[in-house]
């Protein structure tokens, strides 16, 4: 599956469909800037999407909401009390992952049994689990990630 998705990912940026978020200044992880020809991809998605869910759905109604919003919003929807998830980039790919999910599925493909859930652990637990078993980085494999930190 890796390899399919590299190779439509190359296809992908070299066609002018997508580049690399920030790629002249350096770059920024899984963010991805659209070409011409991205851009009307993503548009004839959205219009396809569009109206599938929304005008052809008697339960759904379309809104289209701003980003930034006045933080009671965010409050009285939970987002800031119930979701926050530990994040970790990997120094030398500079991939983002969450913490808890690449413990869960590094014991899981090693068959190391987990005493409770991995959603109790504090920061510093997680950070341990991970410099006691070296959990390498999915994508490049190695083993150097920079500090958990919470992300809302």
């Amino acid at each position: 599956m890796e390899k399919t998705m590299d190779k439509i990912v190359s296809l992908a940026k070299s066609r002018g469909f997508v580049y690399p978020g920030s790629e002249i200044y350096g770059g920024l992880a899984n963010t991805w800037d659209y070409g011409n020809l991205g851009v009307e991809l993503k548009n004839n998605v959205k219009k396809a999407w569009w109206q599938k869910f929304v005008q052809e759905s008697p339960w759904n109604v379309g809104v289209d909401c701003a980003i930034l919003m006045n933080t009671q919003t965010w409050v009285a929807s939970g987002h800031i009390g119930s979701f926050s998830d530990p994040l970790m980039d990997c120094k030398a790919c500079h991939e983002r992952f969450r913490a808890d999910k690449l413990i869960e599925d590094f014991a899981q493909e090693k068959g190391i049994a987990l005493e409770g859930s991995v959603d109790g652990w504090s920061n510093e637990q997680m950070a341990q689990f991970i410099r006691d078993n070296q959990v390498p980085c999915p994508t490049c494999g190695k083993s150097d990630w920079t500090d958990i930190r919470q992300f809302n």
